[in-house]
């Protein structure tokens, strides 16, 4: 066999033992537990969280469920209508117009309680009014994550997972709705794209001033976010009046 070929093979076993005797974190160290190998360790799910509805669960898809139900992070965002010719940054097909924040645990707790939890805060009606887009709240377990969109004044929340969407008529709730509507717009803050700050978490918001630096030149060369010039075009795409024609788009989810 090929001496140089063996001397590189001692090589890079000896490199190997001494990562793993140093716990190097290219070698992550197992640990084996009734002979199954464990390489990592999901964070708990929080105890006590509600349990959704039966009227939920035979709605919305298991795994989007899940997401929120056993969610580890939360994230908001505050959404209009795209309006025509818009090139800014989107969720679901609507524009972000700002972050409003992370989600507390009581607060993930009190939208699963409020909106999952309780039958009597959804309505078996379909209700005619159109969906205005408000809020959108992202819930995330792992690398999995599912959308819920808050709209008022056609008061709904809207579960985004797997290119599905199931609309859930709340207007029984429409004053914790407006409330929780309100609380995060007041806490909006300018979006900024997560990947061009190159973080691992989508918060669109700079974090240090490295980052900060970053938003500054990029914002020189072309505009970061497009929203704010597009706000009177939206404004008017979301007050007009409803047409008698066949609706389009959002216009055409049914409440479930």
């Amino acid at each position: 066999m090929n001496i140089k070929f063996m001397a590189t093979i001692m090589t890079l076993t000896t490199l190997y033992s001494a990562a793993v005797a140093a716990q190097s974190p290219l070698f992550p160290r197992t640990e084996t537990t009734d002979d199954k190998t464990q390489t990592w360790q999901k964070k708990e799910t929080p105890e006590g969280r509600p349990e959704a509805t039966q009227r939920i669960k035979d709605t919305v898809a298991k795994p989007a469920l899940k997401n929120i139900v056993e969610a580890e992070q939360a994230f908001c965002y505050t959404i209009e209508t795209t309006p025509e010719g818009f090139t800014g940054y989107t969720i679901d097909g609507m524009a972000i117009t700002g972050f409003c924040g992370m989600l507390s645990e009581p607060e993930i707790d009190l939208f699963v309680r409020e909106f999952l939890a309780k039958d009597e805060n959804v309505s078996n009606v379909v209700a005619q009014c159109i969906i205005q887009p408000r809020v959108m709240l992202r819930f995330i377990r792992g690398v999995d994550f599912t959308d819920v969109l808050f709209s008022s004044p056609c008061h709904s929340f809207a579960v985004f997972y797997g290119g599905s969407v199931n609309a859930f008529n709340a207007t029984p709730a429409s004053a914790t709705l407006n409330a929780v509507i309100e609380a995060y717009e007041k806490k909006k803050m300018n979006f900024v794209s997560p990947a061009l700050l190159t973080q691992l978490l989508p918060i669109g918001v700079p974090q240090n001033d490295e980052q900060r630096a970053l938003v500054r030149s990029k914002a020189q060369q072309a505009p970061v976010r497009n929203w704010q010039k597009n706000n009177t075009q939206s404004t008017a795409v979301t007050t007009a009046k409803p047409e008698k024609t066949e609706p389009k788009g959002w216009n055409r989810l049914k409440f479930n």
